[in-house]
């Protein structure tokens, strides 16, 4: 959405941010849509070509020169990224149960999309530069031709979607059906209270970077840039560490954000910018490994037949607590200060760690 800075009014460029995430807190009720329909496929082709048309109303634009509409279309664009993204990540975590299975294959695939995904990421943000250069209309035309060509893979995937009692009596399973799954399945409870921890902790970043970076080494916002690209490089290279055989084990979660969380006290602690390159280094690294065993570990416990709604509640989760912990460390920064925020996160993120062994013993997350 940086591209609009220059056309637009940096607010309203800052609200199309936001409604690329706003669909993800009803990914729970796209993932049900998903798992009960019996054209997954032709969800994921038409939600694709969808995608791609949304860039022509933008493209329209400004090659017609109707900047009036810019502001409408700007958010449509926005809002349909996020929707459609959404029904297609559906898609994805079903077929990912259906052509994996379980245990290692989804823990290797897992970890090489996360490290694809760092590294496009990565291009991405050099590309835009040379795309602003270029023009909006250009980059416009080229974000059409990369959605459209991103349809092609899905339509040459081959998949026998034989019709199931569960998916042909629509509105026989209401939604509170795997939440109760949820509830009752002692693995899938861990990984989600496991998932609370990680995306809130990634999510209190934005917020900490910036006052460590601002406030207390009162260094420029350029230096944020290299702690992101720290922190994505641990990321990845904790996905491809953790992408080797064998059915994931919670222990290394527990160990992870144990470490993950002394990381912050540290952080709290350093007066000098180099020195936290190290700490953001093994954060990222336990990010990534606590990530893939996550989301495989779902995928081990889930039914195919609730993948997609399961996923979808994770989702919104993850969504949910990422939007709320900026706020959230703000508040805990305003009010007890900085290395009390980091203090505090850390406590908290031990204790429930501890609780979870307390409670219960858990080691392998596949079903037994």
């Amino acid at each position: 959405m940086g591209l609009f800075y220059g056309h637009a009014f940096p607010v309203y460029t800052g609200i199309a941010d936001g409604l690329v995430t706003l669909p993800l807190f009803l990914s729970f009720a796209v993932g049900s849509f998903v798992d009960n329909s019996i054209h997954k496929k032709f969800i994921a082709i038409l939600f694709s070509l969808i995608r791609a048309c949304s860039v022509v109303p933008l493209l329209f634009t400004f090659l017609f020169n109707q900047k009036a509409f810019l502001i409408i279309f700007l958010f449509l664009f926005a809002f349909s990224v996020g929707l459609t993204s959404d029904f297609i990540n559906s898609v994805r975590a079903v077929w990912i149960k259906k052509f994996l299975k379980e245990g290692e294959k989804v823990k290797r695939y897992r970890a090489f999309s996360n490290i694809l995904y760092n590294i496009s990421e990565g291009l991405g943000y050099i590309l835009v530069g040379f795309l602003i250069s270029t023009g909006v209309t250009f980059t416009l035309i080229f974000v059409l031709l990369i959605y459209l060509t991103s349809t092609i893979p899905i339509s040459l995937i081959k998949v026998y979607e034989e019709p199931k009692r569960h998916q042909l009596k629509a509105g026989a399973r209401k939604l509170s059906d795997p939440l109760n799954f949820i509830r009752k399945s002692p693995i899938v409870l861990v990984l989600f209270t496991e998932g609370f921890l990680v995306n809130f902790i990634f999510g209190m970043f934005g917020v900490l970077t910036t006052v460590m970076v601002v406030r207390i080494f009162q260094l420029p916002a350029l230096y944020l840039s290299v702690i992101y690209l720290i922190l994505t490089l641990g990321i990845s290279i904790g996905s491809f560490l953790e992408r080797k055989e064998g059915f994931p084990r919670l222990n290394r979660v527990f160990w992870s954000i144990a470490v993950l969380a002394v990381m912050l006290i540290a952080l709290s602690y350093i007066t000098q910018f180099i020195y936290v390159l190290l700490p953001m280094f093994i954060i990222g690294i336990s990010i990534g490994v606590s990530e893939i065993i996550i989301f495989s570990g779902i995928q081990n416990n889930v039914p195919e037949e609730i993948t997609g709604t399961i996923q979808g509640y994770y989702n919104s989760l993850a969504t949910g607590l990422t939007f709320l912990s900026a706020p959230i460390t703000g508040i805990l920064v305003q009010f007890t200060g900085y290395h009390n925020t980091f203090f505090l996160i850390s406590t908290f993120s031990l204790a429930i760690i501890l609780i979870i062994i307390w409670r219960r013993t858990i080691t392998h997350v596949h079903r037994n």
